[in-house]
Formats: structure tokens, C-alpha cells, sequence
């Protein structure tokens, strides 16, 4: 088992501070404020497409696949009463030459290697597609 752990301060009415080992990161505290950084909701959106990305890139590298490029966008859902998010979808596109069936089936690995992904996906429906570019500019 692993463990993992954040320290997390209030550094003004507006910012929440988190700091893990040597690292640390501003996080938005005031309700509508959208200047004051990443609001909760975003970081979490934040933390599963970091998650999604990291698990492709290892699960590409594993299985020598070459891939050049990705990216994702992600939206959540949330309704009012509970406060919740009842939904999360994402869009991934992956810089490769290999074939689309095989794409699918590596981001299908990624994601039963990705602990958040296998997190939220218990808690809430996440979905998604999955878009292959074979084109050489930057994603």
C-alpha cells in the first residue's frame, strides 16, 4: 500500500496553500471567486486528467507504443441540492500512428492502472472519447 499525504493552510480569505513534500500549490478558497486560482471542483478535474495522462504514458512506454502528444479536457456536472458532481466527461486525444483499435485498448489499461480514475468512476459516471492525431503539430 502507499500513502500519500498533503498539508493544506488558509493563506487569506481567497487562497488555500497545499504543500506535499518539497512542492506547493495555490488553490482558490473564495466561493465565485474565479481570479482566486483553481477552485476545488477544478483541481479534482485536474488531478484525474493528470492521473489519465500519467497512466497512458506509462501504459505507452510499457508497451512501446510511440506517442507523440496528449491532451485532455474534462467537464464536471454538478447540481445544487446535495452539492455533488453527478457526472464527469472527458475528451483525450492522443498524438500516434498506431491503429484505433489499439489506442482503445491502451486507454482502457490506462485507466484500470489510473487510482483516480478508479476512484471516481465508483462514485459517479466518468465517460469519455478517445481521439487519435496523426498530425505532427504540437498538441
Amino acid at each position: 500500500m502507499q500513502t500519500y499525504e498533503v498539508q493544506m493552510r488558509r493563506q487569506s480569505a481567497q487562497q488555500v496553500i497545499a504543500r506535499t513534500r518539497d512542492l506547493s500549490l495555490t488553490l482558490g478558497a473564495q466561493r465565485g471567486d474565479p481570479d482566486a486560482g483553481f477552485n476545488p471542483v477544478e483541481t479534482l478535474l485536474s488531478a484525474l486528467g493528470a492521473c489519465l495522462l500519467t497512466a497512458l504514458q506509462m501504459v505507452a512506454e510499457l508497451s512501446r507504443v510511440p506517442v507523440t502528444g496528449m491532451a485532455i479536457h474534462l467537464t464536471g456536472v454538478r447540481q445544487d441540492q446535495p452539492p455533488q458532481l453527478v457526472s464527469v466527461t472527458y475528451a483525450l486525444r492522443v498524438q500516434t500512428d498506431m491503429a484505433e483499435d489499439r489506442l482503445t485498448r491502451l486507454v482502457e489499461t490506462a485507466k484500470r492502472n489510473s487510482t483516480v480514475y478508479q476512484t471516481l468512476a465508483l462514485a459517479l459516471p466518468v465517460s469519455g472519447t478517445v481521439v487519435r492525431d496523426t498530425g505532427t503539430a504540437p498538441i
